[in-house]
Order: structure tokens, then sequence, then C-alpha cells
């Protein structure tokens, strides 16, 4: 379904994301779902993104256009924070000349760091004004277990190119309420992620199989906390199989963690899967778990909902957003024992499980990225001179 909307008919927007499918996970997925229908609403759609190997310095995608900038990133899924400067460095003059051949009335930057910088540069060189949307590491607060001390050193560059902001877009609620502690007079807008309901579906076999099947989707580290599905899984009741789809510094960890535990037999690391392979590891899926500590409003969460999965997660501010007692469990963070109720719960009782994955189907049917571009497109539209 594309995007239709409202005045002003046109508009140049500029998008600027060190990561573009296929590089990164969320936040790349959630710019290409909007530039794409900014796009086919009419708008004229450039997106600054890191170059790679095998990809295209220049290219049309899905109706917008993708300009790619030479960086030291070395690996698909994730970037140091090295390759992150590079990315800010390598861009200043690509974004310059493009900015003065574009001529973008407005620009959106995806992560105050490492994007940030160039879209205040854009603003105090050229005057274009530009938003700022919020995904999570980029907010001081965000997980202060293992981000304070980089909070505490990007935090004075963090704020300085909110205040120069048009506004900023947090994709929760929770986000939004640290962006607030942060600078408390800045304006944010809250607009949720979208999911694409016709490339995640439901299969055509009915739900749980034997033995059930669990899915984790995500980068392997500390914040999503894969291991505590590990320990679960070693004392549920149920006989249960899982899938690991990510990749990280904790994969090793990890394997050597179900090693220990017995589960080498029940466990899959299938490493970093291209976005086109997702589809399938969610149909393969009984239940989706996500014992993340902290959480901004995640991508994967959404696309098992639309995937028809019921979903054992935890009570962060993120995951609550999307699911409730109707389509899944909430659990407390570190919670092992309540992750293992939650699990022999939904492989006890078909019924439940099938009622609860239709819910996470019907709440997901309201979560499209066209309604999130639509938002973004009114939000881009406010902050025009």
């Amino acid at each position: 379904m594309a995007a239709s909307f409202a005045t002003p008919p046109e508009m140049r927007v500029l998008l600027i994301n060190y990561e573009l499918p296929p590089l990164g996970a969320g936040a790349g997925n959630a710019t290409a779902n909007i530039a794409r229908h900014l796009a086919a609403g009419g708008d004229d759609v450039l997106v600054l993104t890191s170059g790679f190997r095998g990809l295209r310095r220049e290219e049309q995608v899905d109706g917008y256009r993708v300009r790619r900038v030479r960086t030291l990133r070395r690996r698909v899924d994730r970037s140091t924070a090295a390759e992150m400067v590079s990315f800010i460095v390598g861009a200043i003059a690509p974004a310059i000349g493009e900015a003065r051949r574009f001529r973008p009335e407005v620009t959106c930057s995806f992560f105050g760091l490492p994007s940030g910088p160039l879209a205040l540069l854009l603003e105090r060189l050229l005057g274009i004004p530009y938003l700022v949307s919020l995904r999570g590491g980029d907010v001081p607060g965000f997980l202060p277990g293992d981000l304070a001390a980089f909070h505490r050193v990007t935090g004075p560059v963090i704020r300085s190119i909110w205040r120069h902001s048009r506004g900023l877009i947090a994709n929760g609620e929770g986000l939004a309420t640290l962006a607030h502690q942060s600078l408390p007079e800045v304006d944010v807008r809250v607009i949720e992620n979208g999911v694409d309901c016709d490339l995640f579906r439901p299969p055509d076999r009915e739900r749980p199989d034997r033995p059930m099947r669990l899915l984790l989707v995500g980068r392997l580290v500390r914040q999503k906390a894969f291991g505590d599905v590990l320990t679960a899984v070693s004392k549920v009741r149920a006989p249960v199989v899982l899938r690991l789809v990510g990749d990280g510094p904790d994969r090793s960890a990890l394997a050597e963690l179900a090693r220990r535990l017995g589960l080498e037999a029940s466990v899959e690391f299938v490493g970093w899967a291209p976005r086109e392979e997702l589809p399938g590891h969610y149909q393969w899926a009984d239940v989706f778990v996500l014992p993340s500590l902290e959480e901004g409003v995640s991508n994967a969460v959404l696309e098992a909902m639309a995937a028809g999965l019921p979903i054992v997660t935890t009570d962060v501010a993120g995951n609550r957003d999307l699911v409730g007692q109707e389509n899944g469990t909430l659990v407390q963070p570190g919670d092992v024992a309540a992750i293992r109720s939650a699990i022999d719960e939904l492989a006890e009782d078909g019924a439940g499980l099938r009622r609860r994955a239709a819910a996470s189907r019907d709440r997901a049917l309201g979560r499209r990225w066209e309604t999130a571009a639509q938002a973004y497109r009114d939000a881009l539209a406010a902050a025009l001179p």
C-alpha cells in the first residue's frame, strides 16, 4: 500500500543514517521504510549512508536515491566507535556537495551520533532545518550500565545537536522521557516504529510444533540478555528447541553457556541473517523471546507480532508499548524463573498460544510503516521555515 500525503504536495528530504539495509538492524530498516513511503507519496528523498564492499556508491532504491560514502566499516551487522567517526569524517564533503545539488528543504538525522553532526553542519552552513530521530543508545541515560561513560563524554555534543534541531522524534515514550530528563526544554514527538505486515506473515501451519520452537532475533550483546533464555530453557518441563538469529561480541560466550547447560543439540546459532531471510525464521517459530535489559521499541518484536507469534519479553519501556496479556507475557529483567514459567505455560496450552498469536498479528496490523511515514512527514513539514 502506497502512502498519500496532504500539503505541502512535495518536499525534498534528506535522511542521514550511517546504517541502511543491508547494513545494520532496526534503525536502518526504519530509515528504508520511511524513505520508501515518503517517495511513494510524491516526495523527493535522498538517503546519505555508509558505503560497504559490494554496494554501489549511488543507486535508486524503491523510489528514493541512496548515496553511500567511504568509511572504515568492516562488518555488515555492527560498527565500532572508530568506524562511526569515520562515517562522520567521510560524509562531510559528500553531505555538503549533495546538499548544494539536491537542495533539501529539511533533513532528518537517525541517531544523534554519528549522523547528527552532519545535519548540524548543513544547518549551520546552508540553513537547512533538521530533526533528530532517537533510536536508543544515542540518548543519555539509556542502558546506563554499559553506556554511562560514553554518554558522559558525548553528552554535551548530543545536547548541542538537539538544541539546534527543530525537534526530536522518539520511537517510544521511554526514550522521550529519557530525552526530556537530559534536556527538559527540547521538543520531543513520539512516532512509533512500524512493521511490514505483508512481508512478515503467519505460516500456513498450526502452532505449536513439537518440540516447541523458540526464536530469538537481535545483536548478541549484554543488553539483549539472551543467556537468560538459555538458562531458562535448560529448566523447562516441555521439550523445546531454540534458534538465535544474530551476531555480536557475546556469541562465543553464549555458545559456551549452551554447552555447559547441555543444550548443544537443542540450540541453533544461525548468525547474522540478511533481511530477506528473516520472514522464514519467524515462520519457523512458535514463540518469540526477547529478555532485554532495556529497549527503545524493538523492530524484532514488531516483526514477530506481524508473523503471528506470542511474545515473551521483559517489562521495560519499549516492550510494554507492544506486549500485553492478550498477546504475550512480560517478565522482569533477569527473572529466569519467570521466563521458564512463561515458556512452559505456552507449551502446555496450545489454544492459549494460538489466541496470543492471533492477538499479536492484530496488534501489528495497526502499526504499519505507512502510518509511521505519515507521522514523520507531518513532523518534517512542521520543521520547514
